[in-house]
């Protein structure tokens, strides 16, 4: 398994920007060690809020990347 560490910060009308208006495409993060993840914004969903997204993330991959798990690990 493989662990990614970012911070996302998504005002309210980049949330619908990219989730609403695009059908729910994806958001590119770059990670603490400095690699750009793709991530869908359907696994993002779960951490929307009125103030848009905000927060300290890790993202669990398997071995070929294919996603497992992501977590809020700060509020920010």
């Amino acid at each position: 398994m493989r662990e990614y560490y970012f911070t996302l910060i998504m005002s309210p009308l980049d949330v619908q920007s990219y989730y609403y208006a695009q059908g729910g495409s994806a958001v590119v993060v770059t990670t603490d060690q400095g690699l750009r993840v793709q991530i869908a914004m359907r696994n993002l969903v779960p951490f929307i809020t009125s103030n848009g997204i905000r927060g300290r993330f890790r993202l669990q991959t398997d071995l070929q990347h294919k996603f497992i798990s992501l977590q809020k690990i700060v509020d920010l």
